[in-house]
């Protein structure tokens, strides 16, 4: 089964679920919020979070993952900052999307988008109106995200426990290619171990194979759970491992501190490493220096985050340069 991750950005709870929770149906509440659904046989997986604006780490795991970005504009017209926030944030990592209006002006609120978002990707997103019960959405010339590998299998994992019966499972979303009963993936960050795929669920269905844009369940053997408790990857050992990645990079235009010489972090794949960031070979470019491996390629994009900066906390984004 191939799949399309979707994220659903919106600055309250109340907006998230009047979107999502009338077009797909919600199968988790912890960690990151999805709602699922199929149709012509491919599964949609709406991903949203319930701790923005509080925490800003949850959207940006979504950011990074999705294929596809809905902005909720709010109804009344009237953009917040955690608003703003997000149409950064879906800037950074150069999202395609969507704009969905609920229960207001789809017409005005286009030349709205325009001047209050000018200058961000969002503001030349298609704006779509609709009800706020209204389960009808197209899904078609949905397309995977620009910047994903264009080969090899990936999957980023968000949870790992143990089953009585069952033994090792893990919880993620296959990122990229396909991955079939009886696989050995490398476990990552590390790829010393590789665990055998020896079961694949999808909402508690059993399968032989699913593919990117899938949010599955994998049973594994020939290892513990404690050898994954770093982990946050699994690759066929196709992808190239590096802990100082070049970044053609570029600062949002309302982030004023300075990026170069500091300690932030580092948004990619699922997962928010702490990166001490030092100039590149051009005006253009910033060094991310990590304390581990990351699976990487060239064209991976990424997004720099300073958790400590009020109200914009998302500094900009930029696409991984000479990777060799």
């Amino acid at each position: 089964m191939k799949g399309f991750l979707l994220g659903v950005f919106a600055s309250s709870q109340k907006l998230t679920e009047s979107f999502a929770g009338s077009v797909a149906k919600r199968s988790e509440t912890d960690g990151t919020l999805v709602y699922a659904r199929t149709q012509w046989g491919q599964r949609y997986s709406f991903l949203a979070d319930a701790s923005f604006p509080d925490r800003i780490q949850g959207y940006a795991r979504v950011a990074s993952i999705c294929d596809h970005a809905y902005y909720i504009f709010p109804g009344d017209g009237k953009l917040t900052p955690p608003d703003g926030e997000l149409a950064v944030l879906i800037d950074s990592f150069s999202l395609r999307g969507t704009i969905e209006v609920i229960g207001g002006d789809a017409l005005g609120t286009k030349e709205l988008v325009r001047l209050l978002l000018k200058g961000v990707r969002v503001s030349e997103f298609p704006v779509e109106g609709r009800e706020s019960n209204s389960s009808i959405i197209d899904l078609e010339g949905l397309k995977a995200r620009e910047s994903g590998p264009s080969k090899g299998t990936l999957l980023y994992l968000d949870r790992a426990f143990s089953v009585k019966g069952v033994g090792v499972v893990v919880l993620g979303f296959i990122l990229s290619g396909k991955i079939s009963v009886h696989d050995k993936l490398r476990i990552l960050p590390g790829g010393e171990k590789t665990a055998e795929v020896k079961g694949i669920q999808i909402s508690d269905e059993d399968f032989e194979s699913a593919e990117r844009g899938i949010r599955v369940g994998l049973s594994l053997k020939g290892v513990e759970l404690k050898d994954l408790e770093k982990a946050s990857w699994m690759d066929d050992g196709s992808f190239a491992l590096r802990k100082r990645i070049s970044l053609n990079f570029s600062k949002s235009a309302f982030f004023k501190q300075p990026v170069v010489g500091r300690d932030l972090h580092l948004q990619v794949n699922g997962e928010m490493v702490v990166a001490r960031f030092s100039e590149g070979g051009s005006p253009a470019e910033v060094v991310a220096n990590l304390p581990r491996e990351i699976p990487c390629w060239d064209g991976m994009r990424a997004a720099v985050i300073d958790l400590n900066s009020k109200p914009l906390r998302i500094a900009g984004g930029g696409s991984v340069v000479r990777l060799q």
